[in-house]
């Protein structure tokens, strides 16, 4: 599955994938269960998202990404759920769409579930993502990034 899952990204449609690496196949693939089709969407779906975004290179020690980290808005939560999944959560009261912007949030997601995914057993288990909006206003909501929220995620 891994070669399948490499073989077609590396296709020349799909230059931009050239240098994966085999544990990042791997990954993709666990969180779909081994099927390559569904395996190489969600990889699209994730780059895609980083291109549109323009997000290459993430440090989380650098400013605004460092300060959005800390926020709490986006967190990946210590327990697991009953089957083992890691939980993530996006607490939309915390979200205040006019002192940042769609790049900085999505950076901080992308660097949280790409550290998220680095343990085994939550490539195995997977990963629930919940939107909190407990106490959350018309303020908080972003309908644009709870879109690119999802299509990340698809």
């Amino acid at each position: 599955a891994v070669e399948e899952f490499l073989a077609e990204l590396r296709c020349p449609q799909e230059s931009q994938n050239a240098d994966i690496s085999q544990t990042t196949a791997v990954k993709f693939l666990m969180a779909r269960k081994f099927d390559v089709s569904r395996a190489t969407d969600l990889f699209k779906a994730y780059m895609n998202t980083r291109v549109k975004e323009g997000i290459y290179n993430i440090n989380p020690n650098e400013e605004p990404l460092r300060s959005e980290l800390l926020s709490g808005k986006f967190t990946v939560l210590p327990g697991r759920d009953a089957k083992g999944a890691a939980l993530a959560l996006f607490t939309a009261r915390l979200h205040r769409p006019h002192l940042t912007t769609h790049k900085i949030v999505l950076q901080a997601i992308i660097y949280q579930l790409d550290k998220a995914i680095e343990s085994v057993q939550t490539q195995r288990d997977g990963l629930i993502f919940i939107y909190d909006m407990t106490n959350s206003i018309y303020a908080n909501f972003d309908y644009e990034l709870c879109v690119k929220i999802l299509n990340l995620l698809k």
